[in-house]
């Protein structure tokens, strides 16, 4: 089961159950409750502390090994951005550590490659695109969307996150509702605008759009601070045409979200 707490994220290290993610929560200026890791990212390269107890330590030193990915989530402070969000940095790899305790890690980032999108102008149809479900916790990683997409949803969204209104473009993501699978899925009405955290959590099926265009939030997620979106409606554009296709959103419930089909 799936536990995103408050006192998960201050843990630093988490790893979803049955996915091959580690996520790692870093603030660099910590508040004065909390113990002083002395974690820094500079450029592409993470000078980050890992548990006290080391615990945790091998899945970053061995993450090859394991075939576990390290996604970073990153903020300077604690409310740097809307709501004490994280900004996804992106995939990094283990470069070294040292032998004290707490552990002295360096990670470095994975580059990605960028990814050109076309606009389509006939209405987004997920029948037709090939099955990606295999590959959905692979698009976790993939995230900012920059480009025409991206672009678009901006526009669409008046550059707020579609869940909570958070208009801080930095932690703004342009995500797919069926799972990206060529250029005909970069169609504004297949994506929403969403801030990072939730971009993670809707991609990984633990929130959800019901028909009447609620949010629809995990059992598993009920002791987190997500639990209070449930219900909420949808933010949507003002431009009926470039409104959600509700028959993404119903594949993602079906497909994703199975959890949301029995409480509908």
């Amino acid at each position: 089961m799936f536990e995103v707490t408050d006192a998960t994220i201050n843990t630093g290290v988490f790893q979803p159950k049955g996915t091959n993610s580690v996520w790692l929560f870093v603030t660099r200026e910590k508040s004065r409750d909390r113990t002083q890791y002395k974690d820094r990212l500079e450029g592409d390269t993470l000078h980050w502390q890992g548990q006290r107890t080391g615990r945790s330590d091998y899945k970053i030193v061995e993450h090859r090994k394991r075939d576990l990915e390290l996604l970073l989530f990153y903020r300077e402070r604690k409310y740097e951005h809307t709501g004490a969000a994280f900004r996804y940095e992106g995939r990094f790899r283990y470069v070294s550590h040292s032998e004290s305790r707490p552990t002295n890690f360096i990670l470095q980032r994975i580059p990605s490659s960028e990814s050109k999108f076309a606009f389509e102008v006939e209405p987004f149809d997920p029948i037709s695109v090939e099955d990606g479900r295999e590959r959905t916790l692979r698009m976790v990683a993939q995230r900012q969307g920059q480009g025409a997409f991206r672009t678009e949803l901006l526009e669409a969204y008046g550059a707020c996150c579609a869940i909570t209104g958070c208009r801080t473009p930095h932690v703004l993501e342009a995500a797919h509702i069926h799972p990206y699978r060529g250029t005909t899925t970069n169609h504004v009405t297949n994506g929403l605008l969403l801030r990072a955290d939730l971009h993670t959590l809707f991609d990984l099926g633990l929130i959800a759009v019901n028909p009447e265009l609620q949010i629809m939030v995990s059992p598993e997620l009920e002791d987190s601070i997500y639990w209070e979106l449930e219900g909420q409606r949808l933010k949507l554009p003002m431009r009926e045409d470039w409104h959600p296709s509700s028959a993404a959103l119903a594949w993602h419930r079906n497909n994703l979200a199975r959890w949301a089909v029995e409480e509908t």
